[in-house]
């Protein structure tokens, strides 16, 4: 019994020491990590090839809408929305933008956002339905960004709905994104020969940018109907 009782105790002795031992392990690794270290938002350079879907990027954490607009689930009833990379491939830069007020509504599937490039002026849909509870700044003075990053610092707006549940439905369902996305690259391949024979893939098939500047007008006016699905 003396022995057993040793044991036991000599045991203990061994857990308090694992147990001391594994929190100076998780303190050390605090302050070697930094007390205020935040995760930082992905870039389009930063994202991974695992991404990229067709030559397209297409981050996993959103949901695309035909219209190819995205939203990204914040909270319960809050989402941000941006446009996708196809969108972004497609017409390459734009002049300015024109995002929805804060406080106004958007509905799915109507007009959300529009663009001014070359004189042209593109509207796209909004993804989700509800109130606009706040705009990217940053993108309503350098609509640049929305291009060159827009599943991160690229986003438009943010939308409080009370109908998320509902909008989902009108999505592209995940298990389909990489055959819409190849859809969308075979359809923009076909018409090659429309559009005066201007490039639309750099070397090794990733989509070029801009590729709508090499149509005319009543060209792109088809383009818009087909892509962004806007009359």
């Amino acid at each position: 019994m003396i022995i057993l009782e040793h044991i036991y105790h000599a045991r203990q002795a061994e857990y308090l020491i694992a147990i001391i031992g594994l929190f100076g392990f998780i303190a050390f690794w605090r302050v070697l990590n930094g007390p205020s270290a935040k995760p930082r938002t992905a870039t389009v350079a930063a994202r991974s090839f695992a991404d990229r879907l067709a030559g397209f990027l297409a981050p996993a954490d959103v949901m695309f809408h035909p219209g190819h607009g995205w939203a990204r689930i914040d909270s319960a009833d809050t989402v941000t929305i941006g446009m996708d990379d196809f969108a972004a491939k497609l017409l390459g830069s734009a002049d300015s933008i024109s995002l929805p007020k804060p406080g106004s509504k958007v509905k799915q599937g109507s007009l959300g956002w529009g663009f001014k490039t070359d004189s042209r002026v593109i509207h796209m849909l909004a993804p989700v339905e509800g109130e606009v509870t706040e705009i990217n700044e940053a993108v309503a003075g350098s609509p640049a960004t929305a291009f060159e990053d827009p599943y991160g610092s690229g986003w438009l707006f943010k939308v409080r709905s009370a109908n998320l549940t509902s909008n989902t439905k009108n999505m592209i369902p995940s298990t389909m994104v990489g055959q819409w996305l190849e859809g969308l690259r075979q359809a923009l391949y076909s018409r090659s020969e429309s559009m005066s024979g201007a490039p639309m893939y750099a070397d090794g098939g990733e989509p070029v940018r801009g590729i709508a500047k090499a149509v005319d007008p009543e060209m792109w006016d088809e383009l818009a109907r087909e892509f962004f699905l806007t009359k």
